[in-house]
C-alpha cells in the first residue's frame, strides 16, 4: 500500500494568458507528498510574486529534482484555436492532455488498454482554475482524463499558485519558460516590452511595427481586441492618407487645368 507521504502530486499552471503577444506556457510539475516540506523551506509562492533571480534559482531546483512537464503554444497556435473554442477550453484541454501523459505512465496504459494497474497508487492533481465556476472547470478536467479511480483526486481553485507549493512549483516554471522565450524574441524583434496589451512599449512596438510592415508580427496574437484595435487603426489612418492624397492630385489637377486654360486664352487673344 501506499503511505500518505508516497501519494504522487501534480501541480498544473500557465503564464502568459492574457498578453497580446508571445506563448502561453502551461506546465505541470510532479512531486510527492514527503516534497511539500522542502518546496515550503525553499520558499515556493506564485511566481509573480518571486522577483527574477528568485525565480530563476528555484527553476534550475525544480528541474533538476523533479519531473517537469511543458506545453508552449506560440501566437498562431493560439490564433488558429480560438477560432474552434475559448481560451478557457484551451487550457482545459491541455492541461488533460499533460495530466494524460502522466496517468499513462504511472498506470502502465498502452494503446488505450490499463494494463497492471496499481489502483492503491494515489495521485493528487492541483490546478489553478481558469474558469469562474471551479466545480465546472474540475468537472471538464476529469471528463478529459483517460482514467479516472477513486485514487485520483483533482483541486481545482482560483489561487491555487500561491495556495499550494506544487501548483507554485509549476506557475515558476511557466513564468521562467515564458520569460526566457521572450528575451529570445527581443534579440530578433527588438524592443518589444513585456507583450501584455497594458504594457505601452508593447503597443508601441506593434503599431510601428504595422506602419512600417503593413501587418502584423508572427509574434501577434492577431485574434486579441488589442490587435484588431490596432489594425482597424492602421488602416484607418492609410485610408485617410490616401483620401488627401487623391484630394491633392485632384487640386494639383485642377490648377494645371486652370493654367493651361490661362495659356491658351493669352495666346488667342
Amino acid at each position: 500500500m501506499y503511505e500518505n507521504n508516497d501519494a504522487i502530486i501534480l501541480g498544473l499552471d500557465e503564464a502568459g494568458r492574457g498578453p497580446v503577444l508571445g506563448p502561453m506556457v502551461i506546465a505541470l510539475v510532479k512531486a510527492t507528498e514527503k516534497d511539500l516540506k522542502k518546496f515550503e523551506e525553499l520558499g515556493f509562492r506564485d511566481s509573480k510574486k518571486l522577483n527574477k533571480s528568485k525565480r530563476n534559482g528555484l527553476y534550475d531546483i525544480i528541474m533538476e529534482n523533479y519531473e517537469v512537464k511543458t506545453i508552449i503554444l506560440d501566437a498562431n497556435e493560439i490564433d488558429s484555436m480560438i477560432e474552434k473554442t475559448n481560451l478557457n477550453n484551451i487550457e482545459i484541454g491541455v492541461f488533460s492532455k499533460l495530466i494524460n501523459k502522466v496517468l499513462k505512465e504511472e498506470y502502465n496504459i498502452k494503446k488505450g488498454s490499463v494494463e497492471d494497474v496499481h489502483y492503491n497508487k494515489k495521485i493528487k492533481i492541483y490546478i489553478d482554475a481558469c474558469s469562474n465556476d471551479e466545480r465546472v472547470f474540475k468537472n471538464k478536467i476529469k471528463s478529459k482524463l483517460i482514467l479516472h479511480n477513486k485514487n485520483i483526486e483533482i483541486i481545482a481553485e482560483h489561487g491555487a499558485d500561491d495556495k499550494y507549493k506544487i501548483v507554485s512549483a509549476a506557475s515558476i516554471i511557466a513564468k521562467v519558460v515564458r520569460d526566457r522565450i521572450i528575451d529570445n524574441y527581443k534579440y530578433i524583434y527588438g524592443e518589444i516590452g513585456s507583450g501584455y496589451p497594458s504594457d505601452r512599449i508593447t503597443i508601441n512596438y506593434l503599431k510601428k511595427y504595422i506602419k512600417e510592415h503593413g501587418e502584423l508580427p508572427d509574434i501577434a496574437r492577431k485574434c486579441w481586441k488589442t490587435s484588431k484595435n490596432i489594425v482597424k487603426t492602421n488602416n484607418k489612418r492609410k485610408e485617410e492618407s490616401a483620401n488627401n492624397n487623391k484630394h491633392h492630385n485632384k487640386k494639383n489637377e485642377n490648377n494645371s487645368n486652370k493654367d493651361e486654360r490661362e495659356y491658351i486664352q493669352k495666346k488667342l487673344f
